[in-house]
C-alpha cells in the first residue's frame, strides 16, 4: 500500500522522544548509583522501591490507555493526556534528579512514581496515536521508526551530558542528573508544543461510541497475535532491564571503566544508525523475523561477556557497541507490531481501542522493567555486593554472571515464539480488507 502521511509529519510525531530519552536514560543507569552511592540510600531497598513504583502503572496504565480511548475532545483523543502528562514529567523531574540533601526512601519513592506516571500520560497516548497514524503495514515501522530515530538522538545527546560533567575533577552523579534535569525542562515543553501543534489528531471512522473495558479486555485476550506479543515483551525486557540497570556497577567494577559515558555515546551512536537499517530488514523479510535476528544478536553478544575482565576493556567496548546497534529494534518492531494485532481486534468488532492495547502493552512493559530492576539490585544486595566499593570477590563473580546470564536465557526463550509470530504482512493485509470491507458496508447502511 502506498503511503498516506508526507516524511516531515512522521519526523514531527516523533519528537517527543528527543526530550523523554533525556529521562529515560537517566533513570535506568545513574538514579539507582546515585541515591546508593551519594546519598547512602541501601541498594536493595531502592530496587524495591522502583518495583513498587513501577507496579503502580499497573493500575494507572489501563485507566490512562481506556481514558484516551474514550475521550472526546475539540483537540482529540490523545493530545490532552500528552499536555497534562508534561507538566506532571517536568515536575517528577525536577524533584527527582535534584534531591536536597537528607532525603529519604520514601521522598524517592514518591518522585520516582511521580515521574512514572508523566511517562506514561506522554507515551501511552502518543504510542496509540502512532497507530491511528496510518493503517499500512509497512508506513507503521516507519512511524516508530520516527519515535525511536528521536529517542536514540536524544540518547546520543544525554551520554554527551555524563561524558562532560563526569570528565571533570568535581564531576557526580548527582551534577549529571542536575545537568540533564534542566535540559529536560526547557526542551519537553517546546517539543511537546510542535508535536500537539502540527501532527493531526485523528478520531478514525470505526469509532461511534466508547469502548467498555470489561468487553474490551475480553475481546483483546482472544486476540492471538497480541497475547503472544505480551508474552514476548515480557521476557525481552524482564532479560535487558536486569542488564541495564547493573551495567555502570559491571562496567566500573568488573572491566575497570569508572566514565561509562563516552561509551553510552558509541552504544546509542551505533543504535541511531541502526534504525534505517532495521526498518528496511522489517520490510524485507517481516518484522517478527527482524525482532527474532535482534534477539539472537542479544542472546550471543551476552553470552561473550561473561568471561570478560579487566584486560578486556577493548573486547567489551567492541561487545557493548554492538549490542547498542540492536537496542533501536526493541522498540521499534514490538510497538509496530502490536499496532498490527489491534486491526485484529478492529476486524471483529469495528473498534479501535488502540489506547487499550498499549496500556496492557505498557502494563507488560512495566512489570517487565519492574521485575528487571528490582531482582538485580536485590540479588545483588543478597549476594553481597557493595555499591560503595570493596565487594569481595565472590560478589563480583556473581556480578558477572547476573550482567551476561538472565539477558541471554531470556532472549533463547522468546526467540521460538518470534520466529513464529503469526501475523505477517500477508495476513495483515487480509484483515485490512476485511475490516476496510466492514466499513464500506456500515457506511452504505447508514448512507454516510
Amino acid at each position: 500500500m502506498t503511503a498516506t502521511l508526507p516524511a516531515w509529519r512522521i519526523l514531527s510525531y516523533g519528537t517527543i522522544n528527543l526530550p523523554l530519552a533525556f529521562i529515560s536514560y537517566p533513570i535506568v543507569i545513574f538514579v539507582a548509583p546515585f541515591y546508593a552511592s551519594e546519598l547512602g540510600l541501601p541498594l536493595g531497598l531502592i530496587g524495591t522501591m522502583l518495583f513498587l513504583a513501577r507496579m503502580s502503572d499497573v493500575i494507572t496504565d489501563p485507566i490512562i490507555g481506556i481514558g484516551s480511548d474514550n475521550l472526546r475532545s475539540r483537540f482529540g483523543r490523545r493530545k490532552p493526556w500528552i499536555a497534562v502528562g508534561i507538566v506532571v514529567m517536568m515536575l517528577g523531574v525536577y524533584k527527582l534528579f535534584m534531591p536536597t540533601a537528607g532525603v529519604g526512601i520514601v521522598y524517592f519513592l514518591i518522585w520516582v512514581s511521580v515521574v512514572y506516571l508523566g511517562f506514561t500520560m506522554i507515551t501511552l497516548p502518543h504510542e496509540a496515536w502512532g497507530g491511528e497514524l496510518s493503517p499500512h503495514y509497512h508506513e507503521r515501522t516507519r512511524i516508530t521508526g520516527a519515535r525511536q530515530l528521536f529517542g536514540l538522538i536524544g540518547l546520543v545527546l544525554a551520554t554527551v551530558v555524563p561524558a562532560i560533567v563526569l570528565s571533570k575533577p568535581s564531576g557526580s552523579m548527582g551534577a549529571v542528573l542536575e545537568t540533564l534535569a534542566w535540559i529536560v525542562i526547557a526542551l519537553l515543553p517546546l517539543c511537546g508544543a510542535w508535536l500537539l501543534w502540527v501532527v493531526p489528531a485523528v478520531t478514525p471512522a470505526e469509532v461511534k461510541d466508547e469502548v467498555p473495558l470489561m468487553k474490551g479486555l475480553r475481546r483483546m485476550w482472544r486476540n492471538g497475535p497480541f497475547v503472544r506479543m505480551l508474552l514476548i515483551l515480557l521476557l525481552a525486557v524482564i532479560g535487558e532491564t536486569f542488564r541495564i540497570t547493573i551495567t555502570i556497577f559491571y562496567a566500573r567494577d568488573i572491566i575497570g571503566i569508572s566514565n561509562l559515558g563516552s561509551i553510552y555515546l558509541y552504544y546509542f551512536g551505533v543504535g541511531l544508525l541502526g534504525i534505517p537499517v532495521w526498518i528496511r530488514l522489517a520490510n524485507k523479510i517481516g518484522k517478527h523475523r527482524a525482532l527474532a535476528i535482534s534477539f539472537t544478536t542479544l542472546a550471543v553478544l551476552s553470552l561473550f561477556m561473561l568471561p570478560l575482565g579487566k584486560e578486556d576493556t577493548v573486547i567489551f567496548i567492541i561487545l557493548f557497541t554492538a549490542k547498542g546497534f540492536c537496542f533501536g529494534s526493541l522498540q521499534l518492531l514490538p510497538s509496530a507490531m502490536i499496532a498490527d494485532a489491534v486491526d485484529v481486534d478492529s476486524a471483529r468488532s469495528g473498534k479501535s481501542p488502540q489506547g487499550l492495547y498499549y496500556a496492557t502493552a505498557g502494563v507488560a512493559l512495566k512489570l517487565g522493567m519492574a521485575l528487571g530492576q528490582g531482582l538485580s539490585l536485590n540479588l545483588l544486595s543478597v549476594v553481597g555486593y557493595q555499591a560503595v566499593g570493596g565487594s569481595s570477590q565472590s560478589a563480583l563473580s556473581w556480578l558477572s554472571i547476573f550482567y551476561c546470564l538472565p539477558a541471554a536465557v531470556m532472549f533463547l526463550i522468546a526467540l521460538p515464539l518470534v520466529w513464529k509470530y503469526p501475523l505477517t504482512a500477508a495476513r495483515h493485509k487480509l484483515i485490512r480488507a476485511r475490516f476496510d470491507a466492514r466499513l464500506k458496508a456500515n457506511e452504505a447502511k447508514t448512507g454516510v
